[in-house]
């Protein structure tokens, strides 16, 4: 991830970088803000990995392709999955889908526009968004271009369609709710940022008729989806600290539901629980995150800005457990699959923790590259998206 200031603050920021860090690197900067953004944490090697033994499990790789990396390197493009095929986007701006059983190749198209958000879509149609602001919906069947439309900056993040809308946020903090039949712009909502934000976005999630929002100022929205009025806004954390690196409180990670609950995390702030229905706080723990969570029916799994894994009870927030053996890991998301968790990493490894206790149960490695992108579970299956743009099919045992 990248930062998001006016010129004046992009000094201030890498004067103070070069102050509190010895040898603050632009790669750093641009793959992982949470590494230096911490007095604490700042550039730690990874965590060594250590040998799990023979009772570990043994994932088998059922089959492997890439589509090449994608041109900006902040951008989290996520595959799409539905109807037995995969959809990717990667190296040219090219668009494609591909056989989910094997790999094969149903159709690519080539863009002109570097895709900078996505993949998503649904109802028959599949999108992304580009770095100079368009939205581009193709024909899922064939890639045939459906329309285009010109929104307001760079589209960061794309949700899933849901009764006929797709909802884009784009890099001035405005959400556009867009109609899959013609592309026309349903309407809109913004607020306003802070002087200093990460660049990047979560995705919005779209749960009932309502549209969940993470906002960089630590607000988390619910929008009527069909009109756009809000229904209810909550507060994450406020930002806090002297200075606009301390007071950074962006709600980029992934936002879960779960059962009229909704849970949210947000950068140098809280993790929370909050009422669907009335936007209520039910809990709140001092756990910040970057990345994000995910919910299953008793618990709530958090990556904290160390990379440390928590379990935590979803109806009081209470922590179930702590894993600390993949520290300054990087790590993703967590996805839900059977007994476990599965993460991927820095050095592209894919990591099984049990939900039960948090201890690491299986290990994979998938590339030679970073696992930026979620993974993705069905049933016993694993797909997973390294940053150099291969795709791999797993069997969990």
């Amino acid at each position: 991830m990248l930062y998001n200031y006016p010129a004046k603050i992009l000094v201030l920021a890498v004067f103070t970088c070069f102050l509190l860090l010895s040898g603050c690197s632009g790669g750093d900067l641009l793959s992982a803000p949470k590494r230096w953004i911490g007095i604490e944490e700042d550039l730690q090697a990874p965590t060594k990995l250590t040998d799990l033994g023979s009772e570990s499990l043994r994932p088998k790789k059922l089959w492997s392709d890439s589509i090449g990396a994608t041109e900006i390197v902040y951008s989290k493009i996520q595959p799409y999955i539905a109807d037995g095929l995969v959809y990717l986007a990667g190296a040219d701006n090219r668009v494609e889908a591909w056989q989910l059983i094997d790999g094969k190749r149903v159709w690519s198209v080539k863009l002109q526009e570097v895709i900078s958000g996505g993949v998503n879509g649904g109802e028959q149609i599949l999108a992304v968004g580009t770095e100079n602001g368009l939205v581009i919906a193709l024909d899922s069947s064939d890639g045939k271009e459906r329309w285009r439309t010109q929104l307001s900056s760079e589209v960061l993040a794309l949700s899933k369609v849901r009764h006929g809308v797709i909802v884009a946020r784009t890099s001035d903090s405005t959400i556009h709710a867009l109609d899959i039949g013609d592309g026309s712009i349903a309407w809109r909502a913004s607020r306003s940022s802070p002087p200093l934000t990460l660049l990047g976005a979560s995705q919005p999630k779209v749960v009932g008729s309502a549209v969940l929002v993470g906002f960089d100022d630590g607000k988390l929205v619910a929008f009527s989806l069909l009109d756009g009025e809000e229904r209810w806004r909550a507060t994450v954390s406020f930002p806090s600290g002297r200075s606009e690196l301390e007071r950074i409180a962006d709600i980029d990670g992934d936002i879960a539901y779960q059962d009229d609950v909704v849970y949210a995390a947000n950068f140098n702030g809280r993790t929370v629980a909050v009422d669907m229905l009335t936007g209520r706080v039910k809990w709140a723990r001092d756990l910040p995150s970057h990345t994000g969570l995910v919910a299953d029916e008793s618990r709530v799994y958090v990556i904290g800005t160390n990379d440390s894994v928590w379990a935590l009870d979803r109806m009081t927030g209470a922590t179930l457990w702590r894993q600390d053996k993949l520290l300054y890991r990087l790590l993703t998301v967590p996805v839900s699959a059977g007994d476990y968790i599965v993460v991927g990493d820095t050095e592209g490894y894919l990591h099984w923790l049990s939900k039960k206790d948090g201890s690491l149960a299986g290990r994979h490695r998938v590339a030679r590259d970073a696992i930026d992108s979620v993974p993705v579970a069905i049933g016993q299956r694993i797909f997973v998206l390294a940053d150099n743009g291969s795709f791999t099919v797993l069997q969990q045992p």
